[in-house]
């Protein structure tokens, strides 16, 4: 159906929204149905009088909500995602909540593969029915007891990756971006300077940005962070803090060695400075590496999220501080800034770890990133990379020819994330450099295919590819 024209005349929206609206409304009212062809982008931008990046725009939103699929070469197409058209029928009062609790994630973001086995889901379900025998008491406000059975199942979880806390000394936090935050916040005062790889996880230039402190890139070896490098920087007095992402660092997918680990906790325990070990990860490597944490406890602030490791909706991270001064200030941070951790996250995921679907779900995770990283490895063997097989995203160095901002845009319509250097970048040039994302929820047919449009792509040259139709 190329000749697909809306009517965004009574929409006070903004026009990009206006157009994923229509998409939808016409799907629901049967104008379009799964398998339709959209016009073309500057063609439907023609017919509406708008200029072209108005419509790319509304069609990355649509893509977005998962309402249509495009593929270079062919075209845009609807789809119908989840029943999207049986639950959006008149009279559904659940309809615009539930497409949205239904849009697919961006994938730009580095999500890991989620489940598809029924048997799996079955198991997940009936973790979270078990909760409802003992809902009312979860929405309390509440604090966690010393020995509660939370922090004693964190205990054993924690385990997994080489560390034997006590279960009192385990902080709970919603999520590693807020855990990061409110250390930072508890050690740092605006103009503070903290340290980290040259090339390292956004996150954590935003946070340094929020908090008005000066964030340095150090340079890195395949090993990691230099530590002559991080010892000069140290000499100054004004490093607060050194933030590491040791285990399939995010972007470039490599692991510290257990040498560069001791090499950079002697540099800190020299100087005085913490380590912010942020090892979302961690759970997935099978390469069995001491946490920084086990190897200088008294130095080192240890972040544990569950998102890459179970699922990134479950916003929960376990935090190891230093000593009893610095857990005390770092909850005394994260009460003024969230209250509390949801009880009821916490309690999903003590359910969870306690019947074995947590372990489950990492092994899913670890066995569906390794066929993926098969099919990337199989596509980009000519091409310069850094990947690993535990991992769910990898590091791509362009060809000559090739810019980041070109093959970025070309890859814009493609079900695999990417993701220019420049987002990781902390000192100088950005490299040539993408990272992309090989999780998310689409399958691995999605992710062959488009991993060979991207292999074709990068045999030839940018102006010879366009993925506008």
């Amino acid at each position: 159906m190329t000749e697909w024209c809306p009517d965004l005349s009574a929409s006070n929206a903004p026009r990009y929204a206006a157009i994923a609206d229509a998409i939808e409304a016409d799907i629901r009212a049967g104008r379009l149905s799964p398998g339709d062809r959209l016009p073309a982008q500057r063609q439907l931008a023609a017919r509406l009088g708008l200029d072209f990046t108005t419509v790319a725009r509304g069609y990355t939103e649509a893509r977005r909500r998962g309402v249509i699929s495009s593929m270079v070469g062919s075209g845009t197409f609807v789809t119908n995602p989840d029943g999207l058209l049986s639950r959006g029928l008149p009279g559904s009062g659940l309809a615009a909540r539930d497409i949205r609790r239904q849009s697919p994630p961006d994938f730009s973001m580095n999500l890991p593969p989620e489940v598809s086995d029924p048997n799996l889901i079955t198991r997940m379900r009936e973790g979270v029915a078990a909760l409802s025998a003992d809902l009312i008491p979860l929405l309390r406000y509440q604090t966690f007891a010393e020995k509660d059975p939370d922090r004693q199942a964190a205990a054993r979880w924690l385990a997994g990756v080489g560390l034997k806390p006590s279960p009192e000394d385990i902080l709970y936090a919603p999520g590693a971006q807020a855990a990061l935050a409110n250390i930072l916040a508890a050690l740092c005062e605006p103009g503070d300077r903290v340290a980290c790889e040259a090339v390292t996880y956004p996150g954590i230039r935003s946070i340094c940005g929020q908090l008005r402190l000066e964030l340095q890139g150090l340079p890195t070896d395949e090993d990691g962070i230099d530590p002559a490098a991080f010892r000069n920087a140290c000499r100054d007095g004004r490093l607060k803090a050194l933030y590491v992402n040791p285990t399939l660092h995010n972007p470039t997918t490599r692991t510290l060695s257990e040498q560069r680990r001791r090499d950079l906790a002697a540099v800190a325990q020299r100087h005085g400075v913490p380590i912010l070990e942020d090892d979302p990860y961690g759970q997935l490597s099978r390469k069995e590496m001491p946490p920084i944490a086990a190897l200088a406890p008294d130095i080192t602030w240890y972040i544990g999220s569950l998102s890459k490791s179970v699922g990134a909706g479950l916003r929960l991270a376990h935090v190891l501080a230093p000593d009893r001064s610095a857990a005390w200030q770092f909850a005394r941070s994260q009460r003024t800034s969230c209250v509390m951790v949801s009880p009821l996250t916490t309690a999903l995921a003590t359910q969870w770890f306690e019947d074995g679907t947590a372990k489950a779900l990492l092994r899913h995770i670890r066995n569906e990133s390794t066929a993926r990283q098969d099919l990337a490895a199989s596509h980009l063997k000519d091409l310069q990379t850094e990947a690993d097989p535990d991992g769910f995203h990898l590091w791509l160095t362009l060809p000559n020819g090739w810019s980041r901002a070109a093959f970025v845009s070309q890859m814009r319509n493609q079900p695999v994330g990417v993701v220019e250097s420049d987002a990781f970048t902390i000192n100088g040039t950005a490299d040539e450099a993408v990272r992309l994302c090989l999780g998310g929820p689409h399958d691995r047919k999605q992710i062959d295919s488009a991993l060979r449009v991207i292999s074709q792509a990068l045999a030839s040259t940018p102006d010879r590819t366009s993925t506008y139709f």
